[in-house]
């Protein structure tokens, strides 16, 4: 596995992590769209 996709794998589970905070309440709507949009800018810097 390449660093590129060790880095999109690692994005990938902290959008998974961000989402399962949001379904459990601990973060609300706000909070959570801003962090989605961040990881996934960070994701297509690495071409995803």
């Amino acid at each position: 596995m390449t660093n590129t996709e060790e880095k999109l794998v690692a994005i990938k589970n902290e959008m998974e992590n961000v989402r399962e905070l949001y379904v459990k309440g601990f973060i609300n709507k706000e909070v959570y769209q801003k962090e989605t949009r961040f990881l996934f800018e960070m994701a297509t810097e690495y071409g995803a």
